[in-house]
């Protein structure tokens, strides 16, 4: 078993936790990383050691997407 550690989000501050997992496939794109900010969508690649990680964000949001100006 291979425990990818915690990370702090480059967006929002807060940890990512910590994975344990059998098998860690490569993180390309953001639907691959295993561990993602639940705030602010950003994903951190599957790299064992914290400092080899990197960050994956998710495209801008549309203009659709967003909340009504008040």
């Amino acid at each position: 078993m291979v425990k990818l550690p915690k990370v702090r989000c480059p967006g929002c501050g807060k940890f990512m936790a910590a994975v344990a997992v059998k098998v860690v496939p490569p993180a390309n794109k953001l639907e691959d990383c295993l561990r993602r900010c639940a705030k602010c969508d950003i994903g951190a690649t599957n790299a064992k050691s914290p400092a080899k990680v990197k960050f994956i964000f998710p495209p801008p949001k549309t203009r659709e997407e967003l909340p009504p100006a008040a």
